[in-house]
């Protein structure tokens, strides 16, 4: 995010690559559009820790 004076100024973050874009539902798009911006477009990269985290949150057994 940048700055225009007192005014934020967001760069929405855009697909490189075609995909199946529009096999994913409204819902789907829109977190991900969110989590692009949240991110500021970065990619980070995969780590056994990143995935085992989310599934300590989720796992309710």
């Amino acid at each position: 995010m940048s700055w225009e004076g007192d005014t934020p100024i967001f760069t929405l973050p855009t697909a490189t690559k075609a995909g199946p874009w529009d096999q994913l539902t409204t819902n789907e798009k829109t977190w991900i559009e969110f989590i692009r911006v949240i991110s500021n477009g970065s990619n980070p990269a995969v780590t056994s820790a990143r995935v085992r985290a989310p599934l300590l949150l989720l796992d309710t057994t």
